[in-house]
């Protein structure tokens, strides 16, 4: 797999502004797996659209045994909000990277985006923005009611396999197993991420805005969490 300089850390998120006014850039995403020879550690970064704008893969040989290359690592992660379905893995993860690094811990749980959660989140939001349409068109006959390009299902997919099935992505596989694993989130982060636009767009409607205020890039809990890691990660 080709993988980008450590140098060019710096490059790819691009800083927004949430809806509070607050600086975010985006997401990351780190995995471990493998075994043996192919041990490693992936970093992919998502940003606020959905899309990937880095990806880094190291040996976890090295990458767990050298301070520089662990520092290295770190930094790729700071500022942004640590994306899983379960963040404990990567959070494991970024701890044995700051023991060989020799830096202070972040509590990096505390600015973490599920992908359970976020799509809860945008779930919660149409059902709230349906209740208000309902609401209108009790005493206005030409309202219509509210359609999704994609529907969410009641109940939301339990475990990542169901979340898989429920996107039709097809079958997946990178040159690492690590790779493999931080490409299906950011694909599947991305797709929550479509998801809200496509909600957001039911704000057109002035008295869902008059109601719910103005669009944002992303939901507001879920850009609470990227303006959170955005500043408590300096």
């Amino acid at each position: 797999m080709t993988t980008e300089p450590l140098e060019h850390s710096s490059l790819g998120l691009l800083p927004t502004r949430a809806g509070d006014g607050r600086t975010m850039i985006g997401h990351v995403i780190v995995c471990r797996a493998g075994s043996g020879q192919d041990d490693a550690v992936a970093i992919w970064h998502l940003d606020t659209e959905g899309l990937k704008t880095g990806a880094w893969v190291k040996p976890a040989a090295t990458a767990l045994t050298e301070a520089e290359t662990a520092r290295s690592l770190l930094t790729l992660c700071k500022q942004k909000a640590l994306l899983a379905w379960d963040p404990a893995e990567a959070v494991t993860t970024l701890r044995a990277l700051e023991e060989v690094a020799g830096v202070p811990h972040t509590d990096w749980s505390a600015c973490a985006v599920t992908l359970p959660g976020l799509l809860a989140e945008v779930a919660d939001i149409r059902a709230a923005y349906t209740k208000r349409v309902a609401e209108e068109k009790a005493t206005k006959k030409k309202i219509a009611d509210l359609e999704w390009v994609i529907d969410l299902p009641d109940p939301l997919p339990a475990t990542i396999e169901h979340f898989e099935r429920l996107t039709g992505f097809g079958e997946l596989i990178a040159p690492t197993a690590a790779a493999t694993e931080a490409l299906r989130i950011s694909r599947l982060g991305g797709w929550v991420v479509q998801r809200w636009r496509e909600t957001a767009v039911a704000l057109g409607r002035a008295y869902l805005r008059a109601t719910f205020g103005q669009p944002t890039v992303l939901a507001p809990r879920w850009e609470a969490r990227l303006a959170d890691a955005y500043i408590s990660q300096r």
